[in-house]
């Protein structure tokens, strides 16, 4: 299916003409409209240590203006795959729960019918010091346009690259549900792509390229087999990617939020794909937008590696009034209800997967925590699993057209901060977010290369 219409729930369409966060300045520096409460000293937030390295990268890649505050430590470059141009990059971060944002402009002439015309940027995936960026431009002179992706790399030691990938054979286009970077090591980095098969439900293909490399590898066929405790099968009507999450040095999890996630052991020479479902079954309807956007799968479901050798799973579930759930009723005083829960699978290929139930907040408990004053008591929407601590939880919430973002410790129970949403970002702005823990983000950010 197009990536723009697989999507297209999630763009500024679907916020009515309102657009993310209005901090995009450099970590520690804050330029929000905050909510009308704070922390209290002695609460679990007033303690709790932020590790700097974690960013919510916005899935919009930004035009640079003079307004964007982009930093110019971390600006990269490179020629498109036409040679004509080369594209800059560079990235704007503000800590969470507000967005960090990749912005790009063109060297050299570019007209509005020649090669700098972009339509689409986004961010497809991050791990360890990469991110793998998609633009979508048009050649010059014609209407025919082609997609080029780029790894974007840094770390402490080294100034900021951009590196032009080949472009996938056939028809393979990588978007940010079914493709995954894997920082194998320093000095080999994957990209991976996972493709299911409607008539084969059993199998799968895996599409790898390596970075440095001028080819792409394929292996079909590849059997999807039981790898849960249950031993449940592939469900009939087979699976597709919503998500994919790396994990440590060698595990991709392409994760389906109707069925389950499987996993895959890049270390080995001839990999299975094992299948697991997931601990709760989602309700269809529960969170679903009131407009035209429709359902879409990032609403009410999220998921992150937790540490070297596990995922994070948190699913916001509706509940009746008398507690049960995650059963919706039809009662009055449920509407809008809701618990979130977080899960966590150990992978591994030596025995079966099993989930474990780590913690559940209450909607009423959220609401009641110290510094969520002011703000309002309805659904959580669109959670971010912190890549830096996997109790750490980033959601929309929204009355009317006011909207924010809150973060919150699901272990301790605490509201860690809130920013509100302004109207001051770039039209590019989605509600889909890359959680990303940047490594070089411990140290100050060297200048940037050419490649």
């Amino acid at each position: 299916m197009n990536l723009l219409r697989r999507l297209a729930s999630l763009g500024p369409g679907c916020i009515d003409g309102a657009s993310l966060f209005g901090c995009r300045s450099s970590i520690g520096r804050r330029s929000v409209h905050a909510v009308p409460s704070c922390v209290p000293a002695g609460s679990p937030a007033a303690g709790a240590r932020r590790d700097p390295r974690w960013v919510m990268l916005n899935y919009g890649v930004a035009r640079k203006n003079d307004s964007a505050l982009a930093d110019a430590k971390t600006v990269a470059e490179a020629r498109t795959s036409t040679g004509r141009h080369r594209l800059r990059v560079s990235l704007g971060l503000a800590a969470p729960p507000a967005s960090s944002f990749f912005y790009y402009d063109w060297l050299g002439r570019a007209t509005a019918g020649d090669e700098g015309s972009v339509s689409h940027g986004y961010v497809v995936a991050a791990h360890g010091d990469s991110v793998l960026l998609n633009v979508d431009h048009k050649l010059g002179g014609s209407s025919y346009r082609t997609e080029d992706y780029f790894v974007y790399k840094t770390s402490a030691a080294k100034p900021p690259s951009l590196t032009l990938l080949p472009h996938p054979a056939g028809r393979l286009q990588l978007s940010c549900r079914d493709t995954g970077l894997l920082q194998r090591s320093d000095d080999e980095l994957l990209v991976v792509q996972i493709n299911f098969n409607r008539c084969w439900t059993d199998k799968a293909s895996i599409w790898m390229h390596r970075l440095g490399s001028h080819e792409w590898e394929a292996k079909h066929s590849v059997p999807i087999v039981p790898g849960g405790n249950s031993d449940k099968k592939v469900p009939h009507e087979g699976l597709d990617s919503y998500t994919t999450v790396a994990v440590g040095d060698r595990f991709i999890c392409s994760v389906d939020y109707r069925n389950g996630l499987v996993v895959c052991d890049m270390a080995e020479e001839s990999p299975e794909l094992r299948y697991v479902p997931l601990p709760v079954i989602p309700e269809d309807d529960f969170g679903s937008y009131e407009d035209n956007c429709g359902r879409n799968d990032r609403h009410s479901w999220d998921m992150c590696a937790a540490g070297d050798s596990a995922v994070r799973f948190v699913s916001v579930d509706p509940r009746c009034c008398c507690g049960h759930s995650p059963s919706r009723s039809v009662c009055p005083n449920s509407d809008e209800l809701f618990a979130v829960t977080t899960w966590t699978l150990a992978l591994t290929t030596e025995k079966k997967m099993a989930w474990v139930k780590e913690h559940k907040l209450d909607c009423e408990e959220l609401w009641a925590l110290p510094g969520y004053e002011g703000l309002p008591r309805a659904l959580v929407e669109f959670p971010v699993v912190s890549s830096a601590n996997p109790d750490v939880v980033c959601f929309m919430v929204r009355e009317d057209d006011k909207k924010w973002m809150v973060e919150v410790d699901i272990r301790n129970k605490a509201v860690l901060s809130a920013v509100r949403w302004t109207t001051d970002v770039p039209k590019e702005a989605w509600l889909v977010h890359v959680s990303a823990k940047l490594p070089w983000l411990t140290s100050k950010a060297p200048g940037g290369t050419k490649s």
